[in-house]
C-alpha cells in the first residue's frame, strides 16, 4: 500500500514537495522508502511503539519544512492534480484551509489482496462553522493547510484514538478561512469490519468520542441553537444505527442504504 501511496505523490503535477513518512510502531519499510528516496526529498521516521493516529501525524508535522501541510495515510492515493488543485487555491485567495472533494473506495480482501467494488463521493459539502461543530465532513486527505495555522491552533490532539482529525478543523475553523474546491482530486479506502465506521466496536468508540468532543466545545454549541439542535439529532442517530447494526448486521444492504441517508443529513 505504501508503495502505491507514495506513487501517487510523485506523479503529482506540483512537484515542489517533500514526503515525511511516520511509521508507528510497525513493520520497518524503510527498504520501500529508500527506493522512492531518489531526490532526497523523503524523511522516514519509525516509532519504537505504536502511540496512534494523532502522534504520527504530530511527528510528521514537526518535522517537515514546508509552507504547507497536507496528509494522506498509506492506504490512500492523491490523485495527478491534487497538490496543485490545492496549492493553487490558498495562493489565489485570502483562506488559510484548502479542502477538495475525495472518491470513497469500498473494497473487499479477496485472494490476498483488497479489491474496489464500488465507489462513491459521500462529502462535498462547502464550509460552514457551525456544521463542523455538529460532524466531520471532510476527510483527511482532502485537506491542505497553512503550516503556520499551527502556531494558532496546537497539534493534534493525543488523547484522541479517532477523530482527532475533526477536533483539529474545529479548532482551525475559530481562526482560519477555509475553501472548498468541488473537484475529486484523492481517493481513500473503506473496508467492512475494518476500521473506526465499518464494526460495531470501532463504531461505539467513534460515538463515544463524538459525545467527547461535543463536551469540549459546549460553550460554543450552548451560545447556537442550530448547533445545539443538530447534535442532539447526531447522537439520537447514533444511537439507532448502533441498534440497527446488531439487529442488521453492518453489512447488510438494509444497513448500508440507512447509513448513506444519514451521512447525508447534518442538522
Amino acid at each position: 500500500m505504501l508503495n502505491g501511496c507514495l506513487r501517487s505523490i510523485f506523479e503529482q503535477t506540483y512537484d515542489h514537495f517533500e514526503i515525511i513518512v511516520v511509521n508507528d510502531g510497525g513493520t520497518d519499510v524503510g527498504d520501500v522508502v529508500h527506493c522512492w528516496n531518489t531526490r532526497n526529498n523523503i524523511i522516514y521516521l519509525r516509532h519504537p511503539r505504536t502511540k496512534g493516529v494523532a502522534a504520527a501525524r504530530n511527528s510528521g508535522i514537526q518535522a517537515a519544512g514546508g509552507e504547507y501541510i497536507a496528509y494522506v495515510d498509506d492506504d490512500d492515493r492523491y490523485y495527478p492534480e491534487h497538490l496543485e488543485t490545492l496549492v493553487k487555491s490558498l495562493e489565489t485567495s485570502d483562506a488559510q484551509v484548502a479542502y477538495s472533494d475525495a472518491i470513497r473506495a469500498h473494497q473487499k480482501f479477496v485472494n490476498g489482496k483488497y479489491l474496489t467494488y464500488r465507489i462513491d463521493a459521500p462529502y462535498s459539502l462547502d464550509f460552514d462553522p457551525d456544521r463542523i461543530l455538529v460532524r466531520n465532513f471532510i476527510p483527511t486527505l482532502c485537506i491542505l493547510h497553512r503550516s503556520d495555522c499551527l502556531e494558532k491552533t496546537g497539534l493534534f490532539d493525543e488523547s484522541l484514538q479517532v477523530l482527532e482529525d475533526w477536533d483539529l478543523w474545529i479548532r482551525m475553523s475559530r481562526h482560519f478561512r477555509f475553501v472548498h474546491i468541488r473537484k475529486a482530486t484523492c481517493e481513500y479506502s473503506w473496508r467492512a469490519g475494518g476500521g473506526s465506521l465499518t464494526s460495531r466496536r470501532g463504531r461505539k468508540a467513534f460515538y463515544r468520542t463524538v459525545g467527547d468532543i461535543y463536551g469540549k466545545y459546549r460553550a460554543l454549541a450552548l451560545a447556537n441553537p442550530r448547533v445545539a439542535a443538530g447534535q442532539r439529532n447526531y447522537l439520537r442517530n447514533a444511537k439507532m444505527l448502533l441498534r440497527l447494526s446488531t439487529l442488521l448486521g453492518e453489512r447488510s444492504r438494509a444497513f448500508q442504504s440507512i447509513l448513506a441517508i444519514l451521512e447525508k443529513v447534518y442538522l
